[in-house]
């Protein structure tokens, strides 16, 4: 039980956590703040808060310097495509409601379930298939799609629910190749890298208030990666009880967008909600029954 319950807490703490960092990052990109320079600065600090918890714990070179050089090629293959998601997010949280955000990321355990059968050739029954259909739409629930307008940002951030899909699909695939903290560490190092580039194009001397903003989002979402695989490592076989509550970042993120940007949200979205919580949860469950 102990075990259990420490599990739940870190995917809880996984959740608020990563609402806190794209409410750090739409409260900066609606504030016209570089993406360069929130991610160079804080991301640095990101990458310099796992390398120390890793000397700590005696693993740096462990986790960091992998076995054979080609082994390189996908964790950093997959850091460069998170270079680019990390710009789609910072621009598209700037038009869409964080609520509507977070909603359409919480699609990702769904597009992980259909990769996972295509990819890692997992037995999936009916239960499954009919769960993924049904959190569909509940999506197309609270988009509302006939009465709003969609535009591109929701498509973007689409897209990024897919395309972490697969990149999740194929750390598992590939596990061997890096440790969880060589992937985490691997997939931050060209964003901060690129980041640099534009960074030093367009040179920015922080206060002391957006250092302490710029740095405290950059350990937070290292807190956030790192719980969410501490979660599963600790969980074990407990894993299909402790997933279900990865929507509850769903809430958080609702919480986050009223509180601080004023966002509203409808008896129809709540519905949608409820559908996608739901039919995802039935289907993360089954999943790893």
């Amino acid at each position: 039980m102990k075990v259990l319950l420490i599990g739940i807490f870190l995917i809880c703490l996984n959740g608020f956590t990563g609402s806190t960092f794209d409410t750090i990052t739409k409260f900066l990109s609606i504030n016209n703040y570089k993406w360069y320079h929130y991610y160079s600065l804080g991301g640095t600090v990101a990458i310099l808060t796992l390398l120390i918890f890793l000397i700590f714990n005696g693993g740096l070179k462990k986790h960091i310097v992998l076995k054979n050089n080609k082994y390189y090629f996908l964790p950093l293959l997959r850091g460069l495509h998170f270079f680019i998601i990390f710009i789609i997010i910072f621009y598209s949280l700037k038009y869409i409601p964080i609520n509507i955000f977070t909603l359409l990321l919480m699609t990702t355990p769904l597009f992980l379930i259909i990769f996972a059968k295509f990819i890692l050739r997992e037995k999936l029954n009916i239960i499954s298939w009919i769960a993924i259909v049904i959190g569909f739409v509940g999506v197309i629930i609270v988009l509302q799609p006939f009465e709003t307008n969609l535009n591109v940002y929701i498509l973007l951030i689409l897209f990024v629910a897919i395309s972490n899909a697969l990149s999740f699909t194929l750390v598992g695939k590939y596990s061997y190749i890096a440790s969880t903290y060589g992937f985490t560490f691997y997939g931050y190092l060209p964003a901060v890298i690129f980041s640099y580039i534009f960074f030093l194009n367009d040179p920015f001397l922080p206060s002391i208030k957006e250092l302490l903003i710029f740095s405290s989002s950059g350990i937070i979402v290292m807190i956030s990666a790192w719980a969410f695989t501490a979660a599963y490592h600790i969980a074990g076989k407990y894993s299909s009880i402790i997933s279900p509550f990865i929507f509850l970042q769903i809430l958080w993120g609702t919480l986050y967008g009223m509180f601080f940007f004023s966002e509203k949200i409808n008896f129809t979205s709540i519905i949608g909600i409820i559908v996608i919580i739901f039919s995802g949860s039935i289907a993360l469950y089954n999943r790893n029954t």
